[in-house]
């Protein structure tokens, strides 16, 4: 599918968007075994899953929605 329009937001608003949708799926993919028991981070296996699927959102939210975050426009400078 093609972007026709691309749609800017900020950097942190967009992070925190995809952020969220990763942890929330991997919360419920992972359950009680997502955090670390001593400390608040993913457990190792949470953790490669959430990097995959925020990078799956990221990649959706660019390619199917047109959504990118305002550091685009700085690196196409």
């Amino acid at each position: 599918m093609k972007v026709i329009h691309k749609t800017y937001i900020d950097n942190s608003r967009f992070m925190e968007f995809i952020d969220e949708l990763a942890t929330q799926i991997t919360e419920m993919n992972f359950g009680a075994d997502t955090w670390n028991a001593d400390r608040m981070v993913f457990t190792d296996e949470a953790q490669e899953y959430y990097n995959e699927m925020y990078d799956e959102y990221e990649m959706m939210a660019n390619n199917i929605m047109g959504v990118y975050n305002d550091n685009e426009l700085t690196k196409n400078k």
